[in-house]
C-alpha cells in the first residue's frame, strides 16, 4: 500500500516538474512567434508543437495548485485547459493550410474572377476566424478558473490571482460581443499577448516555489 501512495506521490511531482517547464516553454514561443522573423517552415513547426506544451503545463499547474488545495474550479479548469490547446492546434493547422493553398493557388484573374476568387477567400478563411474564437472561449475561461484557485495559493497572491482573473473575463468579453470575428480584426484589443504574459511569469513562479518546496523535503529529510 506504501508502494502505491508513493509512486503517485512521484508521478504528481513529475507533472508538476515538467509541467511548469512545458507551460514556461509554451510562453517563450508565442511571444517569440509575435515578435521575432522567423523562417517559414521554422514558424511551422513551431506553431504545430507549442499547443502540447500548453496541454502539459496545464495538467501541471493543475497538480501543483491541487496538492495546496482542492477544488471544483481547479478540475473544471482543467478540462477546459486541455480543450484550449486541441483547438488552437486545429485552428493554427487549418489557417496554415488555407495561407498554403491559396499562396499555390490563387492565381489574380480579371476583375469579375479575382472579385469572385476573394469572396471565396474570405468565405473559407472564416473557418479559422470561427475556430480562433473557439480557442478563446476555452483559454479564457481557464485562465479565469485557474486565478481562482491561484489568488488562495501562497505562491502567486490574491493580486496575481485577480490580474488573470481580468484578463481572462476582459477577453471573454470582448470575444463574446465581436463574434463571429475576432476582436482584433474589428479594431478592439487583442488580451491574446497579455494572457501570454501573465502565463510567463505564472510558470516562471510555479517552477520557483516547487524547486523551494523540493529543496526543502531534501533538508529535512
Amino acid at each position: 500500500m506504501q508502494k502505491v501512495s508513493t509512486d503517485s506521490s512521484q508521478v504528481t511531482d513529475d507533472w508538476i516538474r515538467f509541467g511548469g517547464y512545458s507551460g514556461l516553454v509554451f510562453a517563450l514561443l508565442f511571444l517569440s512567434m509575435a515578435v521575432i522573423p522567423m523562417p517559414e517552415r521554422l514558424e511551422t513547426v513551431l506553431a504545430l508543437i507549442f499547443p502540447l506544451f500548453l496541454l502539459v503545463g496545464h495538467i501541471g499547474l493543475y497538480h501543483f495548485l491541487s496538492r495546496h488545495r482542492q477544488s471544483f474550479t481547479t478540475q473544471l479548469a482543467v478540462i477546459t485547459g486541455i480543450g484550449a490547446p486541441v483547438l488552437v492546434s486545429a485552428m493554427l493547422t487549418v489557417q496554415m493550410s488555407l495561407v498554403s493553398y491559396m499562396d499555390r493557388y490563387y492565381t489574380p484573374l480579371d476583375e469579375v474572377a479575382r472579385a469572385a476568387q476573394i469572396n471565396i477567400w474570405r468565405a473559407v478563411d472564416s473557418v479559422q476566424l470561427g475556430l480562433d474564437v473557439a480557442w478563446d472561449m476555452f483559454i479564457l475561461p481557464t485562465i479565469m478558473l485557474f486565478s481562482l484557485s491561484i489568488m488562495k495559493h501562497p505562491a502567486f497572491g490574491r493580486i496575481f490571482g485577480f490580474i488573470g482573473f481580468v484578463l481572462g473575463a476582459g477577453g471573454l468579453f470582448l470575444n463574446i460581443f465581436t463574434f463571429p470575428t475576432p476582436p482584433i480584426n474589428v479594431g478592439l484589443p487583442d488580451v491574446g499577448p497579455f494572457a501570454v504574459s501573465w502565463y510567463l511569469v505564472l510558470f516562471a513562479l510555479m517552477i520557483r516555489a516547487n524547486r523551494k518546496t523540493s529543496l526543502q523535503l531534501a533538508t529535512t529529510s
